[in-house]
């Protein structure tokens, strides 16, 4: 007589992983090897299926429980004959739906636990039942691995196909005080090439050199036209080692860490230092006074309602963001009539060198020609981290900077030599940030055509840049500076009026390459006009890196990976067709019958 089967294997459902056979649980995913006796014990202390056994009775009054599986949709439903159908996946296809589902996880920046979440597992088998998700460990190694060689091989083909390109590199730590340098390959679009882990002695202007250096000879000399890198002194003294090696190449600093040094250093003088310190002592005050501070936020909520006050608060500046100050002078500005209310009230109680301060007129003065001078500066700052910078707008930025310090320095709370002072940085802020490269920049860019901002020196430097690009790329020195003299009288190309009006809703690079390719100067002038003028690119990585929840459980070797992937994914945006399975729904899908 055949020996009856337990009805036990109706609350399990079959499926290979890793090439064995195992039987999943249909109420809370858990898995076990085939063997009646331990699952039967696992259905008796199960849950979930207690909970779905006593409150879902079938149309016999039975328990749906009691069904070969919990939902009509799980599985095609059983056949007449008493048979029901088995679902299975071959090999090729898990390996690919756990590629998919590992590139989903590492585009969004989803946990690498997701997987062995008992509710993700409960819907991926929802979804196909004989699909066993890869775990965390799988997530975070090999199929990672793949990924990332996946995504560099796109990554190094895309710079492969592109004629010139830049590389950018800037220093980077995280709360661990783990130390790196990020390098970006701009094409213009950046792409992460590679993060190099740095201690004190690696971190040195030689060893940066030499990665530079490899990294150009990797991408091609041919094709890189430019170093683009932080205002770390080691990465400066880089410079020189690069240009000697590539004549070809220039080396810049990032204009917006260029300008960050300065606003730095402007507050940092010793009347801006003071006007500080007076500024957080009143904010930290009334924050900290409960009945002060409920005071104010009532008398500014009162002034918002009758639209005499924007609702700003009263912040403490913080000790990264230039905003920060910009901010708490803004806050002190915008409660400046409930806080001298306050001063005088003969309900509220105020310290004396508080209420002094807040009847100052010379304070208020201070902090409004303070406020109206870094917030200038700052806005600055901001528009060179765009990604829409451009290097020739670099020049007309430090014209427009300098006339307006020079204009606002006097009404300052700045004495005469610390005005000095002030000028005096500015001029190194613009040693660093203006090569000869960003004058044949500015030069070329079509929309400053016919401006009278550069010195003669820097004309000459420009023109050096231009010779020097065009022996580079195999051109005609004499054609290309007849081109550029074109260019600059509107002659010939440049004589009608329609050329010029579409600069205006095109960049400069793609107005050369689309319009004047036929001229000997295109080529030079679309590669410099593609170098980005900062590490921006770098700067919004660093903060994939700190952003990263798996630092602490992940290496910072995976980490990396991680974010590269992430980051370089966009360039591998599928077209429709790629979504479609690798084999026919029924190659895929292959359904056994077994007796009931």
């Amino acid at each position: 007589m055949p020996r009856l089967q337990s009805g036990v294997w109706k609350h399990f459902t079959p499926a290979i992983k890793d090439g064995r056979e195992t039987f999943m649980c249909n109420y809370c995913s858990k898995t076990y090897s085939k063997n009646a006796t331990k699952m039967q014990m696992h259905l008796d202390k199960c849950k979930e299926y207690s909970v779905v056994s006593q409150q879902s009775p079938g149309p016999d009054g039975s328990s749906s429980a009691s069904i070969p599986v919990p939902s009509s949709s799980f599985l095609p439903s059983a056949t007449p004959g008493g048979q029901f159908l088995i679902d299975s996946v071959d090999q090729g296809s898990q390996a690919y739906a756990d590629e998919c589902l590992a590139r989903a996880v590492y585009a969004t920046s989803s946990p690498l636990g997701l997987t062995d979440n008992v509710y993700w597992r409960r819907f991926f088998s929802v979804l196909r039942p004989a699909y066993c998700p890869p775990t965390r460990q799988a997530l975070s190694s090999h199929l990672l691995d793949c990924e990332y060689d996946r995504v560099q091989s796109q990554v190094h083909e895309t710079i492969g196909k592109a004629d010139c390109v830049a590389i950018v590199c800037s220093g980077w730590s995280n709360v661990q005080e783990t130390r790196a340098i990020n390098y970006i390959v701009s094409t213009p679009l950046p792409l992460f090439y590679k993060s190099t882990q740095i201690n004190e002695n690696t971190h040195t202007s030689t060893f940066i050199a030499e990665e530079l250096k490899e990294i150009i000879n990797e991408v091609g000399p041919q094709k890189v036209f430019a170093v683009v890198t932080d205002d770390a002194p080691d990465m400066r003294t880089a410079w020189a080692q690069v240009e000697e090696t590539f004549p070809n190449i220039s080396a810049i600093g990032c204009t917006a860490y260029g300008v960050k040094r300065f606003f730095d250093e402007l507050t940092r003088q010793p009347s801006m230092k003071a006007l500080c310190r007076r500024a957080e002592q009143v904010v930290r005050y009334v924050r900290e006074k409960k009945t002060l501070a409920e005071t104010f936020r009532h008398w500014q909520t009162t002034k918002v309602q009758n639209h005499t006050a924007t609702g700003a608060s009263l912040v403490l500046p913080s000790s990264t963001d230039w905003a920060g100050v910009v901010n708490m002078y803004n806050g002190l500005l915008e409660g400046q009539i409930s806080l001298q209310e306050m001063a005088v009230s003969p309900t509220l109680e105020v310290e004396a060198s508080i209420r002094a301060t807040l009847q100052d007129a010379a304070f208020w003065k201070g902090i409004s020609s303070s406020h109206n001078l870094l917030y200038l500066v700052g806005n600055y700052i901001d528009h060179m981290k765009r990604e829409d910078a451009v290097l020739s707008s670099v020049v007309e930025m430090f014209s427009q900077l300098r006339y307006h310090i020079g204009s606002s320095l006097p009404g300052s709370v700045l004495h005469s030599a610390e005005q000095k002072a002030v000028m005096a940085s500015l001029d190194r802020c613009q040693e660093f940030c203006i090569k000869p490269i960003h004058a044949a920049a500015y030069m070329l860019d079509p929309k400053h055509i016919g401006q009278q901002t550069l010195s003669g020196e820097q004309i000459n430097s420009a023109y050096y840049v231009i010779s020097n690009l065009s022996h580079h790329l195999n051109l005609d020195e004499g054609k290309v500076l007849g081109s550029f003299a074109r260019f600059s009288a509107k002659q010939g190309l440049w004589k009608g009026g329609g050329i010029w009006s579409s600069c205006q809703h095109v960049s400069a690079s793609t107005w050369w390459k689309g319009l004047c390719s036929s001229e000997p100067l295109s080529a030079v002038a679309s590669a410099i006009l593609q170098i980005p003028p900062t590490t921006g690119a770098c700067d919004r990585f660093c903060s994939r890196f700190g952003n990263a929840k798996v630092q602490c459980t992940v290496s910072a070797d995976k980490v990396q990976k991680l974010v590269a992937v992430q980051a370089n994914l966009k360039l591998l945006e599928p077209s429709d067709h790629e979504f479609s399975l690798l084999k026919s729904e029924e190659e895929n899908i292959s359904f056994e019958s077994e007796t009931q």
